[in-house]
Formats: structure tokens, sequence, C-alpha cells
């Protein structure tokens, strides 16, 4: 049984939609920390990326209503999958971080994305979590 117990409404939808960058930034690092997870559209290739072979970029949503609002045109037919935030904060930025890999939070228009620098997102993440914070004191 899946439990939507963090639904967004309209009205959250359409916030999130009209937020600047940095707003946006802080919002996805707080969702990510509270709900223990960030979301990917994946097909059967794999994750879906923006970007173009020489800048592979990484779309990712703070939640799964968010991520399926972009699942037309060419990414119909994706799913929107969870990724656990120890996962993500250890192994997909890291990785990601190797790769020159950016990574761009609720892509609306090509044009207009918040792209962030993978190390930035972990270290941001990191701080945020409860368990870094009881080691730095």
């Amino acid at each position: 049984t899946c439990h939507m117990n963090n639904v967004l409404t309209e009205q959250q939808i359409q916030s999130v939609a009209s937020m600047g960058e940095e707003a946006l930034y802080k919002y996805f690092i707080d969702q990510t920390i509270e709900h223990k997870q960030v979301w990917g559209l994946r097909d059967e290739d794999g994750f879906v990326q923006l970007g173009t072979e020489e800048q592979v970029c990484l779309p990712v949503w703070p939640h799964a209503e968010l991520a399926m609002q972009c699942a037309m045109d060419e990414w119909e037919g994706c799913v929107a999958v969870a990724i656990p935030v120890q996962v993500w904060a250890s192994y997909w930025l890291t990785n990601m971080g190797k790769k020159g890999a950016w990574l761009t939070i609720c892509p609306n228009e090509y044009d207009d994305c918040l792209v962030c620098e993978p190390l930035d997102v972990q270290r941001d993440t990191l701080c945020a979590m409860p368990v870094a914070n009881d080691l730095l004191h």
C-alpha cells in the first residue's frame, strides 16, 4: 500500500512554479530532508536527463506530483521514482560530481532552469540533515 500523505495541493504546486531560484533551492533541500527522498523520472532506459552530450543535467523534484507533471512530450510514459536521501547524498551526488554532471531542480522550460552543482547540493543536504548536525556539535 502506498500512502500519499504528502500530496501537494494545486495551490502548493502553483507556488513552487512561481518561486525564485533561491527560494526553490531552499525548498528542495528542506523537502529532501523532511521526506528523506528526492524524485527523478525514469523510463525503461533509466532516469531521464537534460542537457547535451558534453553537459548532462539530471532533473530532480522534491515531490512525485511535481515530477509527474513533467511526464509528457518526450518524457511521456515515464514514472516518478524516489531516491532515498542517504543514497542521493552519498552516492548519486558524489558520482555526478565526478562525472561533471549537473542537476536541475523542478525544470519547467529548458531556458529557465535552476541548475546546480551536485557538490553544492551535497554539502547543503548533509548540513541540513539532523545527523550531520549532531556530529558537528
